[in-house]
């Protein structure tokens, strides 16, 4: 499901489905696919993982692109990813940001 960029927040906590390519590191670690982003990427493996499986990886919002409807998450496993807002599965809005005020809004 996609997700209306303007719906998402600096602190809110998305969720991308990543699919794992191979295992590295004997079985250590993943190297996967993240949808809408065009770099390796790896994270440590989950148990029993095959190549081919699909896995939700969640981390926290740092930065959100209206103009490009771009998110940077970090605290992903492996680092910090930005990605297409259609990447994103999953949102839980922050239990903090209400009264942050976090984006600039015209007078």
């Amino acid at each position: 499901m996609a997700w209306e960029i303007s719906d998402i927040s600096i602190g809110d906590e998305v969720t991308v489905t990543v699919t794992i390519i191979k295992l590295v590191d004997d079985d250590q670690r993943a190297s996967v696919s993240i949808p809408f982003y065009g770099f390796p990427h790896s994270i440590p493996a989950p148990k029993k993982a095959k190549p081919g499986q699909k896995v939700d990886v969640t981390g926290e919002v740092s930065r959100v692109d209206l103009e490009d409807r771009l998110v940077t998450i970090k605290g992903m496993p492996g680092g910090t990813i930005t990605v297409d807002v259609a990447a994103v599965t999953g949102w839980a809005a922050s239990p903090y940001r209400e009264g942050l005020g976090l984006r600039d809004s015209a007078d």
